[in-house]
């Protein structure tokens, strides 16, 4: 055992004290100040440091005391080697040094570049296909129904007929305003000539003005009423149209609402079409996966086990306040599943994310170590959560230490190993 003396050189206790502090003790060291153990440290596995005043007790000559302050005598002597302060200090600073060169080793540790070790997750939503086009078609004038010749189930295409309606009245209706219409026609023509007359007495001075004036009134009121007959027949016309109602779209026929020799007033619903040739798919997305599923770089709707290829066409900007969802309209890009199939929505992330397991939490933020030039450096994620994949924005080049990264701390030095064969 070494004993060194700090009295040469020591102008207090207190210096004595940190030089003890310093991690200076060891196995075969003592040290002393006026013959008093300031510190002794005799343990197997080298360093400690302990406060001098948990050793409050004093060993006389050629006693010497353990780090609990209890005195013993040694077995056998050793000589006492005094030093003064500067080769203490000497000494102090090349045991630092063995110390730090023991803890520089790199640590070990496995490392993957970021497009080897990213993951694209998917996520799913209910959703359901929907038809643009599922409406009662209704009746637009009143009368008899005298026909439905299509039945539930029928394919139909745009134009067809769907039922006729009794049509006589109108028909009728149309036929006397057309007669009425003759009648002020001939009226006109006569106004027009009895005008032309007495502009002519009138020239001559043989006929008031005013007489002309009426007349000139007459033939204005004529042209008017002639007009308005024309817009009546006009409006027969229509009435006559619809009494063939037609399909105005193609579809499917789901339902018959009114049946033959009933009478339907303007407005009631006669069959239901539903239209099969521009169905879309609705979803009820989380609020907070809707910046995901915009950025998604592949969409599908699963069916029975069928995938349909979809586009995003909008995402609704309102929340349902009881499900914290937002409805998502989607477009089919190939083939397309009927109206009504009720499936999932699935989207596949279109940037990297890193792994769950990879996130190691710092400062109170979560992200992952990468190595740069033998250097461990802590990335922060914002925005990550714990148990989920993070979305990461650096170059897929990037070291990212994926083994031994818990133990790690910023700047430590690495050393990278190869992955061990899966």
């Amino acid at each position: 055992m070494l004993i060194l003396d700090l009295t040469d050189g020591i102008d207090s206790v207190i210096e004595a004290t940190m030089l003890a502090n310093t991690g200076l003790a060891h196995d075969s060291l003592a040290v002393l100040f006026n013959n008093k153990p300031v510190i002794a440290a005799i343990e197997e596995k080298g360093l400690s440091s302990i406060r001098a005043c948990e050793m409050p007790k004093t060993a006389g000559p050629g006693w010497q005391s353990d780090r609990r302050g209890n005195v013993f005598l040694p077995t056998r002597e050793m000589p006492a080697i005094g030093v003064n302060a500067a080769s203490l200090w000497l000494l102090v600073g090349c045991f630092f040094c063995f110390c730090a060169s023991a803890q520089a080793a790199p640590v070990p540790v496995r490392t993957q570049t970021l497009a080897e070790s990213a993951i694209y997750p998917e996520s799913a939503a209910p959703a359901v296909v929907v038809s643009l086009n599922d409406a009662p078609i209704a009746a637009q004038i009143e009368a008899l129904v005298i026909d439905v010749p299509v039945r539930v189930g029928d394919t139909v295409k745009a134009g067809a007929i769907l039922v006729k309606l009794a049509c006589k009245d109108f028909e009728l209706e149309q036929s006397r305003l057309k007669a009425e219409r003759q009648a002020i026609q001939a009226r006109l023509e006569l106004a027009q000539w009895q005008l032309k007359q007495a502009e002519t007495l009138s020239a001559q001075q043989t006929l008031p003005e005013e007489q002309v004036q009426e007349k000139r009134s007459q033939l204005a009121v004529l042209r008017g009423d002639l007009a308005a007959h024309g817009a009546r027949i006009e409006i027969t016309d229509r009435q006559i149209a619809h009494c063939t109602v037609n399909a105005p779209f193609p579809g499917v026929v789901t339902a018959r609402l009114i049946a033959v020799g009933q009478f339907a007033a303007q407005g009631t619903a006669l069959v239901r079409l539903l239209d099969i040739t521009r169905p879309e798919v609705s979803a009820q997305v989380p609020s907070r996966e809707t910046d995901a599923l915009r950025r998604a770089k592949r969409l599908l709707f699963d069916h029975d086990g069928n995938h349909y290829p979809l586009s995003l066409r909008s995402v609704l900007p309102t929340i349902h306040t009881e499900t914290g969802t937002q409805e998502a309209r989607l477009d089919f890009t190939e083939r397309h599943s009927d109206p009504g199939a009720a499936g999932r929505l699935i989207w596949q992330e279109g940037v990297p994310h890193v792994p769950a397991e990879y996130l190691v939490q710092r400062d109170g933020q979560l992200g992952v170590f990468i190595m740069n030039e033998g250097k461990a450096h802590f990335h922060a994620l914002p925005g990550s959560q714990s148990g989920r994949p993070a979305v990461i924005s650096l170059p897929l080049e990037t070291q990212l230490i994926v083994t031994g990264q818990f133990g790690l701390s910023e700047g430590a030095d690495v050393k990278a190993e190869p992955m061990k064969a899966r």
